[in-house]
């Protein structure tokens, strides 16, 4: 068997081969194209294992040599100290690599990791709203010109009251901005709807309350099958919503948080918000817990890992969301633990 660590970047990577002994066989660079990097993992002859660490060009990667070795290992990035080159850093996750000591980041060859893409294209928009709306805002508030009207983004009138024109000339092209944003967003909402109506995963967590299409969407493209997680513990692990106690010598130093895509956290927690305005599962245990003298937040993130579990169930089932099983389910663990 022979191990193969890949440090890749946009122009060249850097390949280092080691033996089942840890002997460096072979070291190679070769520039970072299809037909380059292709040539010399085909050249290594033999059974051969290959890893690099996760970055923007991992699923590519991952779908140009995953044929081409008997085992692909994407791994997480690593803190580097001491010395540090293209060939340390392959020669190092060779190594690891043939001690079994890598922790692999999921990639999959479906068409639900190219909703990746289209998520994170939608969060760039989102943010650069966010950024333009407040540049817009800024201007008006200089000049102690209210904001508070319902209007404020999207009327023209709001122009006409900057006093100078450099002043208005800089509204104007913000506003424009605003415009175009916009009109992306409604476009990316329009592809997020269009895979409900496409993909059955999607299509099974809009029936969630506090899921719409933007964050199923999401979470399909994040956990991209349900079947990764061995339980809903596992998940609220990976979404960062519970933390893990940090103890030695049988003393507690304090509880951490696994990492994680903030974006699932995110999209759990906000779908927690949501549903608390229905009248379901999910607003009853909110109830229950604040009547039990819990705080607003411990309730919160118990509902947001409540909607993580759903999600899982809803998805490894096949079968949409129903409260009334939701309830039931409810009833007997309630009562299982009271020892009815």
């Amino acid at each position: 068997m022979k191990f193969i660590g890949m440090d890749t970047h946009s122009r060249t990577s850097t390949f280092v081969v080691l033996g089942k002994n840890g002997r460096v066989l072979q070291r190679a660079r070769v520039a970072s194209t299809e037909k380059e990097l292709l040539g010399f993992v085909r050249s290594v002859k033999g059974e051969k294992k290959l890893t690099f660490e996760e970055g923007v060009m991992s699923q590519w990667l991952y779908l140009l040599l995953k044929e081409e070795v008997d085992e692909l290992v994407v791994c997480q990035p690593r803190e580097k100290e001491g010395p540090k080159t293209d060939e340390i850093d392959a020669g190092e996750i060779a190594d690891l690599l043939r001690v079994g000591r890598l922790k692999a980041v999921f990639h999959d060859d479906t068409d639900l990791m190219h909703l990746r893409t289209l998520v994170s294209g939608y969060g760039d928009v989102i943010q650069e709203i966010t950024r333009t709306k407040n540049r817009y805002k800024a201007l008006y508030r200089q000049v102690a010109i209210s904001t508070d009207v319902p209007s404020f983004y999207t009327s023209t009138d709001m122009l006409d009251l900057l006093g100078t024109d450099v002043r208005r000339y800089v509204a104007c092209t913000l506003f424009e901005q605003l415009g175009l944003l916009e009109e992306q967003r409604r476009g990316y909402l329009e592809r997020f709807e269009a895979n409900a109506r496409k993909y059955k995963p999607i299509k099974l967590l809009t029936s969630i309350p506090g899921i719409g299409p933007v964050r199923a969407n999401l979470i399909v493209a994040v956990m991209v099958t349900p079947h990764r997680f061995q339980d809903k513990y596992h998940l609220n692990s990976y979404a960062g919503l519970t933390k893990h106690e940090r103890v030695s010598d049988g003393k507690l130093y304090g509880k951490k948080r696994a990492h994680g895509p903030v974006m699932l956290k995110y999209a759990f927690k906000s779908a927690a918000l949501t549903s608390l305005k229905t009248d379901t599962e999910f607003r009853r245990k909110y109830d229950a817990m604040r009547s039990a003298g819990k705080d607003d937040r411990a309730a919160r993130g118990a509902v947001a890992r409540k909607v993580a579990a759903t999600v899982l169930g809803v998805w490894k089932s096949g079968r949409k969301y129903s409260d009334r099983h939701m309830e039931v389910t409810r009833r007997r663990s309630r009562d299982c633990h009271s020892g009815a």
